[in-house]
């Protein structure tokens, strides 16, 4: 709901090394203060957003499960205005940036099932709408804004806010009973259906809001689903909102538009920026999938020498989801050469245009230095980690450790040192905690708790100290 109209985890726990100490009990949870966030649940399933758009206040969140509680916030914005914010959960593709597995998109003449559920906190005091935003593109894709039909429903509201547009009419669907409003904005529709009869949790059959919307004239049979949410639009205050137990599914019928039957194109925009003497950041332009298909993940290649072809002898990465990738363990002083493919259900792409990059000579700190990385798993959920570096034969008087996660991993406490993460990618620096490590010492008692939300995996394959690459035990 970015960009769109009026409604809109080296640190370190006090471990290892001591042994009257142990590694804090992990929480699954998650928090955030981004106002751009995007944090994927259940195994890439779905796409936690805060999506804050319009307001520099703050707002924060705690993430678990497939839900949230908005843990601060204190909009002032008035309410014949845009929403500060549109924090949400949702599943398919918003603005090009998709759930690593969704059943979008469907043309909506082909959907042969569509339902979802969710509950709902909702305390007073708050100016907001608890609401479904469901988005339908003309065409199969989209990197942008939608132009096609929102349709939203209102399940729960508080205060003034009301749809954009105007009331047309009343319908009752499965039931309930739901206030109509429709309205037209620059480039997409929209259509709204406000419960008479709050609820503060639902279980919703979404084909008849569909076909009513269609009969309306709101929403052609021919455009495509591609994204289902939900969250809340806030114009006041807004801590204590709260969703869980947020599911979507759909399916597609048999007839014209529901099987993907096409490889994607060959990946565009491939740009490869040094980091380190051992780390190039890789990012990529989102590939438009063909239309019944989505783009399930990308293949990456790497070699040192120029014109390479890909292959499985250099393929160094398969299944990313996102559209960025961080090279590492790499020589100093050396380029390195990158190809991307995409892949979809009926195949994989040609190769993109070949993207380089030159490794930064050897910062000095780190020259022989081992990680040792113990992993200690607490539940499917969630595990605890603790570090320690022994160094070769030169004196650091400041350090920073930085490795890529493999399979989504993401830091969720850390104690002693300042930790930014960027997808998979971690850097954690010392700050007041003893940030010396002398020749030939060792510095232990570093750790973090975090969350798996991926496949299960251990130890990163590469850290690097200073920029210099570890042998990792």
């Amino acid at each position: 709901m970015q960009n769109r109209s009026v409604f809109q985890m080296l640190a370190i726990a006090f471990v290892v090394c001591l042994a009257f100490l142990t590694m804090p009990t992990p929480s699954a949870a998650q928090s955030t203060c981004s106002a751009t966030d995007v944090t994927a649940l259940d195994g890439g399933l779905y796409n936690f957003q805060m999506n804050e758009y319009d307001s520099s206040l703050e707002e924060c969140a705690t993430i678990s499960g497939v839900g949230f509680t908005i843990t601060t916030a204190d909009f002032t914005n008035a309410t014949n205005g845009s929403p500060a914010t549109y924090t949400s959960i949702y599943r398919g593709c918003h603005w090009g940036t998709c759930t690593a597995s969704n059943p979008f998109p469907i043309e909506e003449s082909n959907i042969a099932s569509a339902s979802t559920s969710v509950s709902i906190t909702q305390p007073s005091g708050s100016q907001n709408d608890a609401a479904y935003d469901i988005w339908f593109n003309q065409t199969s894709t989209t990197s942008g804004q939608p132009n096609g039909t929102e349709v939203m429903i209102w399940i729960n509201h508080q205060g003034a806010p009301e749809p954009f547009g105007s009331q047309v009419a009343t319908a009752t669907i499965d039931g309930a009973n739901y206030a109509v409003w429709t309205g037209n904005q620059t480039s997409w529709k929209i259509i709204s259906y406000v419960a008479t009869s709050p609820v503060t949790s639902a279980s919703l059959n979404l084909l008849p809001f569909f076909a009513d919307a269609v009969a309306r004239g709101s929403l052609e049979s021919s455009w495509w689903l591609i994204d289902v949410e939900y969250g809340f639009e806030i114009w006041t205050g807004g801590q204590g909102l709260a969703m869980s137990n947020f599911s979507v599914s759909a399916a597609a019928g048999s007839g014209g538009g529901g099987t993907c039957t096409t490889a994607p194109s060959a990946p565009s925009g491939l740009s490869a920026t040094t980091s380190s003497s051992s780390v190039i950041n890789l990012s990529w332009t989102a590939d438009t999938a063909p239309a019944n298909c989505t783009i399930s993940g990308y293949n990456v290649f790497r070699s040192t020498s120029s014109g390479f072809t890909p292959s499985s002898s250099n393929q160094i990465a398969s299944g990313v989801t996102s559209t960025s990738y961080s090279s590492t363990g790499l020589s100093a002083s050396t380029t390195y050469y990158y190809k991307i493919e995409a892949v979809d259900s009926d195949g994989t792409s040609a190769a993109s245009a070949q993207a380089s990059a030159e490794t930064s000579a050897s910062s000095g700190g780190g020259s022989g230095c081992t990680v040792d990385y113990t992993i200690s798993p607490q539940n499917s959920a969630a595990f605890g980690a603790a570090i320690s570096i022994t160094n070769g034969s030169t004196a650091i008087t400041g350090w920073t450790l930085t490795w890529a996660f493999a399979n989504g991993q993401t830091i969720s406490s850390l104690w002693n040192g300042v930790e930014t993460q960027s997808g998979a990618n971690v850097t954690v620096k010392n700050e007041s905690y003893n940030g010396t490590i002398a020749a030939n010492g060792t510095l232990s008692g570093i750790g973090f708790n975090g969350t798996w939300n991926g496949t299960t995996n251990a130890v990163p394959t590469a850290i690097s100290l200073n920029g210099t690459a570890c042998t990792v035990n």
